[in-house]
């Protein structure tokens, strides 16, 4: 069984990671790309025909970066594929679980349902407080956003879990962590959201950044509505096979 899973979390994750890759080529990368066209480059690296993003936000200039086109698709499709195998591999165990305890069955509707929940709580309750950014936005420092990223998830993911699994009184302890993550958001720096000094380019910026929110909104509900389902069919597959696997054995 627990051969079986993995697997299945590396087809699930090969499938919705790639299925990511094509839908945030569409819609993501293009804002992204745009956004980079802003970026204030130091005079150095500017004469060296550098334009990384990296590089923008003051990070050594020797860093590798991959190059735009088929590097950039290939290396963004890897981690994507990666990730995807993550997240796949925990909800099959999660939904085998609830399958085991007989509080779901792998239709496609509880399949969309758990993905539903796991958008809610792994992109939609973190951007809530901290929305995606684009290149160039001035933001808190990364070791506070991602330790609320992390203790957001997990508050999130345990609060749905009670309101949704949990009987009686207790399903009202789930509310409370709901809100507890936004009771303490890393503060966003003093000052405006870009630094860019035309006022054109900071116009623009603002109309990327509010599109990018959508849309990465948008791509991510597609890729947990995707991973959600393929994880109940794989596992209502997993799960047929190892009882025609005991029929036999028994026989």
């Amino acid at each position: 069984m627990f051969r079986s899973l993995i697997f299945g979390a590396c087809l699930v994750g090969v499938v919705a990671g790639l299925l990511l890759t094509a839908a945030q080529s569409m819609g993501v990368t293009p804002i992204l790309l745009s956004a980079e066209q802003f970026e204030i480059r130091e005079p150095a690296m500017a004469s060296a025909g550098h334009g990384h993003a990296e590089e923008a936000h003051g990070h050594d200039g020797s860093a590798w970066a991959p190059d735009g086109g088929y590097e950039r698709l290939f290396f963004t499709g890897l981690s994507n594929v990666l990730a995807a195998i993550g997240f796949a591999a925990i909800l099959l165990v999660f939904m085998n679980q609830l399958r085991a305890h007989g509080r779901i069955t792998l239709t496609p509707a509880h399949g969309l349902l758990v993905g539903l929940l796991a958008y809610l709580a792994v992109f939609l309750a973190p951007a809530i407080g901290l929305p995606p950014e684009i290149p160039g936005t001035v933001s808190a420092a990364v070791e506070s956003r991602q330790t609320w990223w992390i203790a957001t998830v997990a508050l999130v993911a345990v609060g749905l879990g009670m309101l949704w699994l949990a009987r009686g009184w207790k399903k009202a302890l789930g509310l409370p962590l709901l809100a507890l993550p936004y009771l303490f958001v890393p503060a966003h720096p003093e000052g405006p959201l870009f630094e860019h000094p035309d006022e054109t380019a900071v116009s623009a910026l603002n109309a990327l950044h509010h599109e990018f929110i959508w849309v990465s909104a948008a791509t991510n509900l597609f890729f947990w509505l995707v991973v959600g389902l393929l994880c109940a069919l794989v596992l209502k597959r997993v799960t047929e096979t190892a009882c025609e696997n005991n029929e036999h054995a028994a026989a």
